[in-house]
């Protein structure tokens, strides 16, 4: 939540709630009036300026009134990790082929040389899914999506564990995908994966706008790997 008002305001998307970040919030409200005078660079002023209890803890209710307040569109919040696992969470179980749907793509992709129109990912995913995809089209176009690996799919659903195979994959759920593996694969890190060069943050920007994970911007590995799970 915090990563997306961040990135609106043009400051590093840390997911830390310091004082540049507070400083460009303070600074964005002041500018469409809703604060006004000097020392008002805190949170408990913040959080008396966007209508929340002003506790001074910078959490998911004061970032949720901030974008509120500043247009900032949210992305979608989606389970953590360990509720998935958990097989509690809005994914159901985990290997549950039930849930799969196939979703048709903007632009082809190829896994290992077959061309692909559709892609199978669990329901409640797929409109996301769909969505970033559309607007990577949108973005950068086939030619350029065909020169940066894009286009080269690792898969999604997979009822497996995970590579150290201490716990479930997000791929047994179909919440994963994964892209240009043998470019990004799970040891290969920043600037040798291909997926974690600049001209590739738009296609995470666009992941991140529909609530996805990269494991590569968070933890600088598995850059091939998407996720629709929190850390």
């Amino acid at each position: 939540m915090i990563k997306a008002i961040q990135r609106r305001l043009g400051v590093t998307a840390d997911g830390i709630a310091g004082p540049k970040t507070l400083a460009v919030i303070v600074e964005a409200l002041q500018y469409k009036g809703m604060m006004k005078g000097e020392n008002v660079c805190t949170w408990p002023a913040v959080q008396r300026a966007v209508g929340v209890t002003p506790d001074g803890v910078a959490g998911p209710k004061t970032f949720a009134a901030i974008a509120g307040k500043l247009d900032i569109h949210l992305p979608t919040m989606w389970p953590s990790q360990a509720e998935v696992r958990s097989n509690k969470s809005i994914f159901g179980f985990s290997g549950d082929e039930s849930n799969l749907v196939n979703v048709s793509l903007p632009y082809p992709m190829f896994y290992e040389g077959k061309k692909l129109s559709t892609i199978r990912v669990h329901r409640l995913v797929a409109n996301a899914v769909k969505d970033a995809l559309t607007m990577v089209f949108r973005y950068y176009g086939a030619e350029r999506i065909h020169e940066l690996g894009l286009d080269v799919y690792g898969g999604s659903y997979n009822n497996r564990s995970t590579s150290t195979g201490k716990a479930k994959s997000m791929h047994a759920w179909g919440i994963a995908l994964d892209f240009d593996p043998e470019r990004n694969d799970y040891s290969t890190k920043k600037p040798k994966a291909t997926l974690s060069r600049a001209e590739c943050d738009i296609w995470w920007e666009i992941w991140e706008s529909v609530g996805a994970v990269s494991l590569g911007r968070e933890c600088n590995y598995d850059w091939m790997h998407v996720q629709f799970a929190t850390l």
